[in-house]
């Protein structure tokens, strides 16, 4: 208590001195001895294995301007760690400022002393004048460093290999921890595994009971490997060879936690995804099935590299933010393919069409829809036989008409010109007959054959025949047997259908030239 308090009186008569100082000799200029530095407690200390103890200094600007401390954070050795609470500090002119800094001990004695030498980067805000200045050295000893051998694994069970001579020691210690954390991983594996399944068999779903069979095996592993490297400490291995065993460790845990994961998601989720793709009657789950297990794939390699990097010490910010500008720079080049892509979504949302659909496309063409990819869709010409494979973008702003929609029939008209001399009502009746007796034509109300007089042309009148067939497939055949049909009829009725022709009068010669058709 003494000590303290003489220490602070001490302090106190030294800012006392410098700030009388200035008095006598003018006004302050920037210099390096413009900080001061003044201890608070003592600068050797004892600390526990693992345990941290703080050192303070109070820094006090006598210069005329204000000036930025800067302190570093010393360098880890040994397991040993040391950080200031505060890095950055604007110390203003005739201010003060308290500065911690926090040493923490390792997890055992290999290392039981350790010296830092504190320093501070000082810039003048004024003049921005740099220099460094020793703040102090911190000297740091571990109380108790002699090894004790432990007797009892856990603290509290003895050692009962310590009938073997080779085995009374710390030696006999870790096995026997060992082989406890061993039981334990054995009884969730034999024991503990019967009892949950006992209770997920009484749930619908088996998604349970599989990611139970997955995970039983590794989380054996996991604890029989954390068992082996705790036990590690009751052993007096040096720092480095801990450090190591840890990070080989560290390793295998990111290895079976990503193994797991994957594990889970490809027999489980993709699974039950699958069959669920099965039954809709969507393709979109069909189609973002494989995109989801890539891209789950992708993230699960991303997170373990990402892990592993940070196990080594290696800030993956840098990997992260080059990624990010990769992305963008592939954006703007794949601009085409990123808008199919968007098309190909908006097919398979909206549903315009789907596999198998029959649909009329701008330029004429007949196709049956093969296949909706996220890039392009594949489209099967009927008529000449070809594989037409078109951008979504392409279709996605293109007029298509859907022949399999609202359902397969199909509405036939037969378009055929009669002479204007013949008779109009026995043509209409002889095609209506034709379509009414067709077996593959509709007579259901609403659906039944009807004839209309459409138009009156140069050479003839046109009249039309409007029927339905049962699926669109079977309207070229039947249209063109009732043509048949028909004409053929009309040959026998005589009714003529005739060629397209013109009457030219010749002023002045009507009665010595006739009249010229064709």
């Amino acid at each position: 208590m003494k000590t303290r308090t003489l220490t602070y009186a001490l302090m106190l008569t030294l800012i006392m001195a410098v700030l009388v100082m200035p008095v006598f000799s003018g006004v302050a200029q920037a210099a390096e001895g413009d900080i001061h530095q003044f201890p608070i407690d003592e600068y050797d200390k004892q600390v526990d294995v693992e345990s941290s103890v703080t050192y303070t200094w109070v820094l006090y600007n006598n210069g005329s301007s204000d000036h930025m401390i800067l302190l570093t954070d010393p360098y880890e050795e040994y397991g040993w760690t040391a950080e200031f609470t505060e890095t950055y500090i604007l110390l203003p002119s005739n201010g003060y400022f308290t500065v911690e800094l926090t040493v923490t001990a390792p997890d055992s004695w290999d290392y039981p002393d350790h010296m830092i030498p504190v320093t501070a980067t000082i810039i003048d805000v004024a003049t921005q004048e740099t220099w460094a200045k020793d703040i102090g050295d911190t000297a740091t000893t571990i109380s108790g460093s002699n090894y004790i051998p432990p007797t009892k694994a856990f603290g509290v069970i003895d050692n009962y290999f310590g009938a073997l001579e080779p085995l009374d020691n710390e030696y006999g210690v870790f096995l026997l921890t060992v082989l406890i954390w061993a039981c334990v991983g054995l009884a969730i594996f034999f024991v503990l595994d019967p009892v949950v399944k006992h209770f997920t068999k009484k749930t619908e779903t088996e998604i349970d009971d599989q990611v139970l069979a997955i995970v039983k095996g590794p989380v054996f592993y996991l604890i029989a490997a954390y068992g082996l490297v705790s036990s590690l400490e009751v052993l007096n291995l040096s720092y480095s060879l801990v450090s190591n065993i840890e990070t080989i460790y560290g390793l295998f845990l990111i290895i079976l936690i990503s193994w797991m994961a994957y594990k889970v998601f490809q027999d489980v989720l993709l699974l039950w995804g699958k069959s669920y793709a099965e039954k809709s009657e969507t393709n979109l789950d069909d189609i973002a099935l494989p995109l989801l297990e890539k891209a789950a794939m992708i993230f699960i390699f991303i997170g373990a590299t990402i892990a592993a990097l940070n196990l080594f010490g290696i800030d993956p910010t840098v990997l992260v933010a080059g990624m990010g500008i990769m992305g963008l720079v592939i954006a703007f080049a794949a601009q085409d393919t990123l808008g199919n892509f968007i098309s190909g979504m908006f097919l398979l949302t909206d549903r315009p069409f789907k596999v198998g659909d029959l649909v009329l496309m701008e330029n004429g063409d007949y196709c049956r829809v093969e296949k909706i990819g996220m890039r392009s869709t594949k489209l099967y010409n009927t008529f000449d036989h070809d594989m037409i494979i078109l951008p979504n973008s392409k279709i996605a702003n293109e007029k298509v008409i859907n022949l399999t929609e609202p359902d397969n029939k199909m509405k036939v008209k037969v378009t055929i010109g009669i002479d204007y001399k013949a008779d109009i009502h026995k043509a209409k009746a002889i095609m209506l007959e034709v379509a009414t007796a067709h077996k593959d034509v509709m007579q259901e109300e609403g659906s039944a054959p009807f004839v209309r007089l459409v138009e009156f042309g140069d050479s003839a009148i046109n009249l039309k025949l409007y029927t339905w067939v049962f699926h669109l497939d079977d309207q070229w055949r039947v249209g063109g047997e009732m043509r048949e049909e028909i004409f053929r009829r009309y040959c026998e009725e005589g009714i003529d259908i005739p060629f397209p022709q013109r009457v030219v009068h010749m002023q002045g010669y009507e009665d010595d030239v006739p009249s010229v058709s064709g």
